[in-house]
């Protein structure tokens, strides 16, 4: 009995006090700083960049097929992470994208 009043007593607060309810806030002191690394990184020099680091490890790669080292594979697996980071964006929005009718 006494726990069905107090839910009862909180519904009431929460019917009647909307804006403590209601109130939201995010983590405003982060998101700047994170906001301008996703901007770079996503942005058309992080783009450029990724496009121009991908097209020197692949030219390297045909070039030195046979005689791979660790250092090149640490270095093209770098390079494509950062590629795949730096296109993320588009990747998801082209596949989770719907252009046609939606059932």
């Amino acid at each position: 009995m006494r726990n069905k009043a107090f839910f009862i007593l909180l519904a009431l607060f929460f019917g009647l006090c909307p804006e403590a309810t209601l109130a939201s806030g995010g983590i405003t002191e982060f998101s700047s700083p994170l906001e301008k690394v996703v901007n770079t990184i996503t942005g058309p020099a992080g783009k450029y960049i990724s496009i121009t680091a991908m097209a020197i490890c692949g030219i390297i790669f045909i070039m030195n097929k046979d005689d791979i080292s660790g250092g090149f594979k640490l270095l093209l697996s770098v390079v494509f992470g950062i590629s795949f980071i730096a296109f993320a964006g588009s990747m998801v929005n082209s596949v989770f994208s719907f252009s046609g009718a939606v059932i």
